[in-house]
């Protein structure tokens, strides 16, 4: 009778193999925790996550930048004018003694500046009274009354008791600090820098008004150098 021998079975295990697997597990249910506590996590509307995506890639910004200018001391305007650096508007021009606010009947007053203002002095532009317009604020002007009597205004032949279309001037945009070439985000770092690199925007009232399909638009939007001056839409305090 034969006897039984033992079996031996010798098994070589690799502690690298089991590490890895382990990281592998501890990796899947990280992210099987995360992506319930996002799923169960109410989106802010203002979250990243939340905005919506174009399918369309977003047209690249044009930016308008001075040219040459045709002498010394001349400063572009945002209205494709070169000026000279001393008629630039001064707020001691717009001092409470030898401004008169007109009266609004029930509707917030509203004007243009007729002089123009380096990006930097933007801010401190408007009589007293006013302040800087954010374009927010004076964006349906039919709700508004446009102060033509005041004597900083800028007004056109055909302007009536109404604000000049087709005169571009600096508007806050609501955003944050920014130098992006980008209309309505870039502000020249909220009205402090008049460094050619950085970008702000102008609007001004249309003068097109069969555009199709022949609805009337309102404002034109357009994204300058900070180098440029212009003049500023001011809104009654």
């Amino acid at each position: 009778m034969n006897s039984k021998k033992p079996i031996e079975v010798n098994i070589n295990f690799d502690w690298r193999v089991l590490l890895i697997a382990m990281a592998i597990l501890a990796v899947l249910f990280i992210a099987y925790i995360r992506t319930g506590a996002q799923e169960s996590e109410q989106l802010d509307v203002n979250s990243p996550q939340a905005q919506p995506v174009s399918s369309e890639p977003e047209p690249e910004p044009e930016v308008i930048s001075p040219g040459e200018p045709p002498g010394p001391g001349m400063v572009p305007t945002t209205n494709g004018e070169w000026i000279p650096e001393e008629q630039l508007g001064s707020l001691a021009e717009l001092t409470p003694d030898n401004v008169m606010l007109a009266s609004s009947g029930g509707a917030t007053n509203f004007y243009l500046t007729d002089a123009n203002y380096a990006t930097d002095k933007a801010l401190t532009a408007c009589a007293s009274g006013y302040h800087m317009a954010s374009l927010w604020e004076i964006l349906d002007v039919s709700n508004l009354t446009y102060d033509y009597n005041h004597p900083a205004a800028h007004t056109k032949t055909d302007s009536g008791s109404g604000p000049p279309s087709y005169w571009y001037g600096w508007a806050r945009t609501g955003w944050n600090s920014s130098t992006s070439a980008t209309a309505g985000t870039g502000n020249c770092s909220t009205w402090t820098s008049t460094s050619g690199a950085n970008s702000t925007v102008a609007v001004r009232l249309s003068r097109t008004w069969e555009t199709a399909p022949g609805d009337i638009f309102t404002w034109d939007a357009t994204s300058y150098a900070c180098t440029f001056t212009g003049p500023v839409w001011c809104v009654r305090d």
